[in-house]
């Protein structure tokens, strides 16, 4: 998959602007690529990140975003876990080291 780099810049826009937090959201393919944001439903903002499924549903999601504000954009365990059920691909940003991976 080739995320588009205004797409990437979108996103990274966005995720700067939950510093202390993950951002999450995700890219959707309807004649071309779009950003969408959505709220972070998780308890525990800071090092988890959890999306209303209607979002999924109810799109045509070519890949989930979230960040990771104090570590590296490799994917947790917990990251390969959800990725693996959902059979979606997700883009991390790592705010720190200012760079994506897209597993």
């Amino acid at each position: 998959m080739n995320i588009p780099h205004k797409i990437l810049e979108e996103i990274k826009f966005y995720a700067r602007s939950f510093s202390n937090e993950e951002s999450c959201g995700v890219i959707v393919f309807d004649e071309e690529f779009k950003f969408i944001a959505c709220e972070n439903l998780s308890q525990n903002k800071d090092q988890h990140f959890s999306i209303d499924p209607f979002v999924l549903i109810e799109n045509n999601v070519t890949a989930v975003y979230h960040s990771h504000v104090n570590s590296c954009c490799s994917p947790s365990c917990l990251d390969k876990k959800i990725r693996n059920n959902l059979q979606i691909p997700f883009l991390i940003y790592s705010l720190r080291d200012d760079n994506f991976c897209l597993y």
